[in-house]
Formats: C-alpha cells, structure tokens, sequence
C-alpha cells in the first residue's frame, strides 16, 4: 500500500476502483447470498431440525443397556427389506434414537429413528419430501443440481472480493480507523445504516471470507484438493483401503465396532457407513474428547469379512493437507467449536442479507433520493417559469 493510502485513503484511486468493484459486486449478487445466507443459516442446526422435523420419533425412554447393533439393523430391514443400508448416526444421548439412514430402491434417502433399547423402528421419513431437505437443496445447489452448484461457487468467489474490497473501504487511514469501529446509535436512521454496514461488514469480515472460500469447494472438490496439494507439498486426500476378503460373509458389525473402538483407544462410535460397493471397507467415525468437531474427526476401516481393522486415521495423525480438507466441511456448517461457533455461524449467515438490505438504503440516501429532489425542484422551477408567462 502507498503511504498516501494509509494516510488518506479517500483521495487515491485504489478506493475508488474498490468502491465500484465493491458496489457491482453487491448489486448484482446480493439477493442470492440473502437467500444462500439465511437457509445457511437455517442448516447450521440440521441436526437438531432433523429430530425436530419429526419430534415424535426421536426420544426414546433410557433402559439401560442397548440392543447389539446387528439386532437393530436386522430388525428395520426386515421392516424395510428393499432398502439397502448406507449409515447409522449415533448422538450421545441415551434419550435420543438412533438415526439409520437407508436407500430406497429408487434412489430416494430414507430417515428412520430407531429405539435402541427395543429394536424397533419409531418411523421413516422420506428426505425427498421434507421441508428441511428443500432448504438445504436451496442453499447447496439453488435447487439446481450441479449446475446450481457452480453458480454458486461463483457467487461466493464473487462475495470473497467484496470483503476484501469492503475492507479497503473501512480503511479510514491511520488517525480516523478507530472511526469505523463506531456504532451512533443516537444518529439519524440513515446514519445508523451505515454504520451497521460498516461495522457490520468489519466484525463479520473473516467468518464471511471462510464461509465463501469453503462453500465454493462443493463445486470444484478436485481443484481445491490440487492447491491444497500445492500449498502442503503433500497429499489431500488418502484413499480408503480396500476389503481383503472378497465373498466372504459380513461379520457382526458389533464385532466390527468393538475392534474399531479398541484401535482407538478413548474413543466413542458416532457414526457407521456400510460400504458403497463390493470390495470396500465398512468406514466407522470415531470421537476423541480432544477432537474439536462434534462427531470427531478419525475413521477406522473395517473389513466386513473378517471384522480387521485394516487401517486407522487418527486426524491427529494425518498429513496437513488431509487435514485441511477434512475440516472444510465442519468449518462451513459451523460444527466445530461447540454451540459458540454454531450461533457465530448462525449470525454471519444473516449478515450477507443484512449487508445487501443497508447497501441498497445507502445507495437511495446517497444518489437515487437526491437524482428524485433534484428532478422535484426542476419541475418546480419550471412550473414558476410557466407560472410568470
């Protein structure tokens, strides 16, 4: 920066290209990170709105000791026979039941909630139908499948160079910066609205830069794995191992479980993927108290045929850019951090739409009201000429 920026930020043309790029970027984005931002926002609590969604399935009374884990699947499948398993998801909580997510024969995802204690199937909701589903198809892909998806990375990489513009912009050079830490609250309301944009668009600068450069990920996975590469000198990503028994009978996924959770010693199942084809190894996600995500953050891999632990991932352990991509998603969902985070998230989710609503009151105040007052007194001036003739 040249020192007449840091001084007089106002009077060098690097402000003014960053107010134009700044302005556009807005204008032409802004109602789509509003939508994007509040169902984000919305989606930080899936997993307490999933219960929610279907409240009278998911408590179930603490007996104790649960069933085998095997009774319990062998228990909804043979209530769903045509399903084909793809994942349980266990919450900690002795009150809540279990989440077992299975695949319709046509391809639909179904939800069920299953008492542990009892091994029966509370109910099934069918994810294609849900209100909560439709959210989350808003904000992933604006109901638009991949394509959706990609004009969405690229309104996020569009709303990264408006925070970085809006923060030249805040800039007030370095005997006024304290300024833009003001908030008048006895001002006028126009007033008050620029310094909620202000001060809003600088205490939310960084959680919005994170929350666009990891939501433009779910476009473009590959290349951000190749700069993740580049940056880390190291690999991204670790491909699961592979069965080594092939047409054997699965084993017992308590068998299974009890081995993955003695490779990891402290260590508490959160989750349980059966494999997408033959040949792969059952994935179980393992929590440390010292994990900061909520499910944790290590996975085990199973062989179904011999219940061996073929490999463990402690994250912990992993090479750094394996890490980094393994953290983009509970950055992103806010899932990191405990609730603290969730509600930080929560509230920078809003803020795109906060941000929008104040630029476009500005942008009257500033040129659209005073073009009006300006074409008010010249139709007034020449009424008083015509008046006079």
């Amino acid at each position: 920066m040249s020192q007449s920026f840091l001084r007089t930020p106002r009077q060098t043309r690097l402000r003014h290209w960053a107010f134009q790029v700044h302005f556009y970027a807005g204008l032409i984005a802004g109602l789509l990170w509003l939508v994007v931002g509040v169902t984000g926002s919305i989606l930080v609590f899936i997993p307490e709105l999933r219960r929610l969604e279907v409240a009278g399935w998911t408590k179930v009374s603490d007996r104790g000791s649960p069933k085998p884990i095997e009774e319990v699947v062998q228990s909804l499948l043979k209530e769903r026979p045509g399903d084909r398993p793809f994942s349980i998801y266990w919450d900690f909580k002795p009150n809540w039941a279990l989440n077992f997510r299975t695949v319709a024969p046509n391809g639909d995802r179904i939800h069920s909630f299953v008492d542990q204690y009892r091994a029966v199937n509370l109910g099934s909701v069918n994810y294609r139908y849900t209100w909560l589903q439709w959210f989350y198809d808003l904000h992933a892909d604006l109901l638009a499948g991949h394509d959706g998806r990609a004009v969405n990375a690229w309104f996020a990489f569009l709303l990264v160079t408006a925070s970085l513009t809006g923060l030249i912009l805040w800039w007030r050079g370095l005997k006024q910066w304290k300024l833009g830490l003001e908030y008048r609250i006895q001002a006028s309301w126009k007033r008050q609205v620029w310094d909620m944009h202000n001060l809003g668009g600088f205490l939310f600068y960084l959680p919005l830069l994170i929350l666009a450069v990891t939501g433009a990920y779910y476009a473009y996975q590959e290349a951000y794995g190749q700069v993740v590469r580049a940056l880390t000198g190291g690999p991204a990503v670790i491909a699961a191992p592979k069965a080594k028994s092939k047409g054997s009978p699965r084993k017992s996924l308590d068998e299974m479980v009890a081995n993955a959770v003695s490779a990891v010693p402290g260590s508490k199942l959160s989750m349980l993927l059966w494999p997408a084809k033959q040949g792969d190894a059952f994935m179980l996600r393992l929590q440390l108290p010292s994990d900061p995500h909520r499910i944790g953050l290590n996975w085990a891999y199973v062989d179904p045929g011999t219940a061996e632990v073929l490999r463990v991932d402690r994250f912990s352990e992993q090479p750094l850019g394996v890490q980094v991509m393994r953290l983009i998603t509970p950055i992103h969902y806010g899932t990191f951090g405990g609730y603290t985070t969730r509600i930080l998230w929560v509230l920078a989710g809003l803020l795109p739409g906060i941000l929008f609503i104040t630029s476009l009151l500005l942008w009257w105040n500033r040129s659209l009201s005073k073009k009006k007052q300006k074409k008010a007194v010249l139709v007034e001036r020449e009424a008083a000429v015509s008046g006079r003739g």
